[in-house]
């Protein structure tokens, strides 16, 4: 039973952006957002969201210290990929309004936070965007997108294999996908499933002719070769800028857009690749507005859902010039369990809440609390140079710590909102724990600044 259990408001405003999951968190790279800068460089940010206690935050600009160590940052852009491998996080491909496209492979180590370009060999791929990028094993299997240099799409796999870090242009057999950008490409088992896609009607090179496939293509990489295939029934319209990702070996689908259709897509589709069918998925719950260029990240048994753009209510589905970007975040969960159930009914039936644990009285608060303490902080840290905020997470004692630095330094004084915030965090802690710290019915201690500097050293894994 599929339920969509969450909607919150306040994070990072980005289309075209690229997302990868690590642990309970996600990690968000660059993006696109209306009326923002695009043409000074500047380097790529990171967002990180937490599951467990659905907060956004973001982390400080890396500071290069010269030129050479400012060639390991990537600069902000979009149709980008990402994808995780082990403890370092890939990003490839790109483009901005001022660089154009990109070709330079960038790692981001997940532990300590810090990019690095690592030395490969091989033939790397053309500059492109709107390209699939897929983990497979050891090696990352990059296909389609639009080159830059050749001007035109691709239907090339590429194939980078990280033990080595050797690129090789794969000369596949079969009859290949056709030459696409933005489409899915998704790992099932040892093959890759190719979906939709921006596509011309003439071949590579656009003549504004598009057409939107919505025939599965598969790809194995065992035998290096395209199959041939039977016809799935029932498919979804063929679209572009949707997400998908596997779940239980099946490959599911959500949103879009056709320009032929002039229209946005929130519909959620499954594809079982053993019968070759799809089959049109109702969630219960409110889900996301029509919307396409979103991200979708697998937690566990939730999908992560944010970022998106959607046409403005007032305009037609399908103008460029009238889209709305978004900031909101939805949680797809695949099987929620009796607690999540019980908690979504105190809610949804307006019950007191005075006597209920509190797990489930914060559940309540965070679950429906958009991230204004995202925004609020920023602005408090960024002369601070408070050295572990990026790490903050979850129901650690980082952010009761954090409140006690920022008092004692005066940053928060009596900005009511911050302190809100972050004493409702408290609540996340047992009566004991808030003891121990000093909270007594949510109040903050006055303590001393060497107390509060020894705090903030401790590890976070406290």
């Amino acid at each position: 039973m599929l339920r969509w259990t969450t909607h919150l408001e306040g994070g990072p405003r980005r289309v075209n952006h690229a997302a990868v999951s690590v642990g309970h968190k996600v990690f968000s790279f660059g993006g696109y957002c209306s009326g923002e800068d695009y043409e000074t460089l500047r380097q790529i940010d990171v967002h990180i969201f937490n599951t467990v206690s659905l907060r956004w935050m973001k982390l400080p600009p890396v500071r290069t210290g010269g030129r050479e160590h400012a060639r390991d940052v990537p600069y902000m852009r979009y149709g980008h990929t990402a994808v995780l491998l082990d403890d370092t996080i890939y990003i490839w491909g790109g483009r901005n309004d001022t660089e154009g496209a990109c070709n330079v492979l960038y790692a981001f180590d997940i532990n300590n936070h810090r990019w690095f370009i690592p030395k490969i060999s091989g033939t790397v791929p053309g500059a492109r965007d709107g390209h699939s990028a897929c983990i497979l094993g050891k090696a990352m299997y990059i296909f389609g997108g639009y080159e830059q240099l050749a001007d035109c799409f691709s239907n090339d796999i590429h194939k980078l294999d990280t033990t080595t870090m050797a690129w090789s242009l794969i000369n596949a057999r079969g009859t290949p996908a056709r030459w696409r950008d933005f489409h899915s490409a998704t790992i099932v088992g040892t093959k890759m499933f190719v979906f939709g896609g921006r596509a011309d009607r003439f071949g590579p090179f656009h003549s504004n002719n598009e057409i939107y496939c919505n025939k599965i293509k598969v790809f194995d990489t065992e035998t290096n070769s395209w199959l041939n295939t039977a016809t799935a029934q029932l498919p979804p319209e063929g679209r572009r800028s949707h997400s998908a990702f596997s779940c239980n070996g099946e490959l599911y689908i959500f949103g879009g857009y056709n320009a032929r259709l002039d229209r946005h897509f929130n519909d959620l589709w499954k594809f079982n690749p053993e019968t070759f069918s799809w089959k049109k998925v109702e969630p219960q719950g409110k889900g996301p507005c029509p919307r396409r260029r979103q991200c979708c990240c697998m937690v566990g048994d939730r999908i992560i859902l944010f970022g998106g753009t959607s046409p403005c209510p007032e305009q037609g589905m399908g103008d460029e010039f009238n889209l709305m970007d978004h900031s909101d975040l939805y949680i797809l969960d695949f099987s929620p369990n009796l607690k999540t159930l019980c908690k979504l009914a105190v809610i949804n039936y307006s019950l007191d809440q005075g006597g209920l644990p509190h797990d489930i009285s914060c559940y309540h608060y965070y679950q429906f609390t958009d991230n204004v303490l995202y925004s609020a902080l920023q602005r408090y840290l960024a002369p601070l140079n408070f050295a572990n905020f990026c790490h903050i997470s979850g129901f650690k004692h980082k952010e009761i710590k954090l409140y006690f630095f920022l008092k004692n330094q005066q940053q928060v004084g009596h900005n009511h909102e911050v302190e809100r915030h972050l004493l409702d965090i408290s609540n996340f802690f047992n009566k004991s724990k808030t003891e121990k710290l000093g909270v007594q019915n949510y109040s903050a201690p006055l303590l001393s600044v060497q107390q509060t500097l020894s705090w903030s050293s401790v590890r976070i894994s406290e």
